[in-house]
């Protein structure tokens, strides 16, 4: 299987923190319905309340390609993206079979 997991970090303004959870909640669980989404989670930082990482699993590289066409991931991004104090940190890696 060529399940791909996407890592993706977030550094959020401390008066957009509450702002921040309520849109990715909102798009966790659309996301969560998409063909080919295995598993989409959301984490808090425990030293840092502003760090967020979402862990996400995905079938492929083709559902991932429809992931972002979205309009439930445009939205999301549009929101966010005044409430990073940084770039997005976007990683992409692959279970080796053990």
């Amino acid at each position: 299987m060529e399940m791909i997991t996407i890592v993706a970090k977030f550094k959020i303004k401390p008066e957009c923190i509450e702002a921040f959870k309520k849109a990715a909640v909102v798009v966790a669980r659309a996301t969560r319905k998409e063909r080919g989404n295995l598993s989409y989670r959301i984490y808090q930082g425990r030293n840092d309340a502003t760090e967020f990482t979402f862990l996400e699993e995905w079938l492929n590289d083709v559902v991932i390609e429809d992931h972002n066409k979205m309009s439930h991931f445009k939205t999301f991004i549009d929101t966010i993206t005044p409430m990073c104090e940084q770039e997005v940190s976007i990683e992409q890696i692959m279970t080796i079979p053990n």
